[in-house]
């Protein structure tokens, strides 16, 4: 598993401790933003990137930080298996389609979302508390989101 710096990280490791309890023991890294040239140097911290690498992040924007790790994991001789991530904000990417497609198309490898803006919009119009909400998300998925 690879956490992509920063907000992969925690997700990692947390991912990580939850299949230790399980009896599962998988091997995890991360990245810095900035290669380190003193102690254990370098810009990946952790288990060795081997074999197929699971990347586990919060949310995919326009798809950079995938693409850096994704990069990262390729260039350790490695092979990305797929991306997880909590929320698929369901925005443009580089194009027309979002980072997720421009992902699958580009690297051939799964964007697998737990939960998407349409689930979230789902979620909220059934509860009148955050009703009030619902303006402004529009607002966001009309400026931003692809159909």
């Amino acid at each position: 598993m690879f956490g992509p710096a920063y907000k992969g990280i925690p997700l990692a490791a947390a991912t990580a401790v939850a299949l230790a309890a399980k009896g599962i023991d998988l091997p995890w890294s991360f990245n810095r933003k900035e290669a380190k040239d003193h102690g254990e140097g370098g810009s990946i911290v952790g288990a060795p990137l081997r074999g197929r690498v699971l990347i586990i992040d919060d949310v995919i924007t326009d798809g950079g930080a995938k693409r850096e790790a994704i990069e990262l994991i390729r260039a350790a001789g490695a092979q990305p298996a797929a991306v997880l991530i909590a929320l698929d904000r369901q925005e443009r990417g580089r194009g027309e389609q979002s980072p997720v497609q421009e992902i699958e198309r580009d690297y051939g490898i799964p964007v697998i979302a737990i939960a998407t803006l349409a689930d979230l919009f789902t979620f909220m119009r059934g509860r009148a508390s955050l009703a009030e909400h619902l303006p402004g998300i529009e607002a966001y998925r009309v400026a931003y989101g692809v159909r």
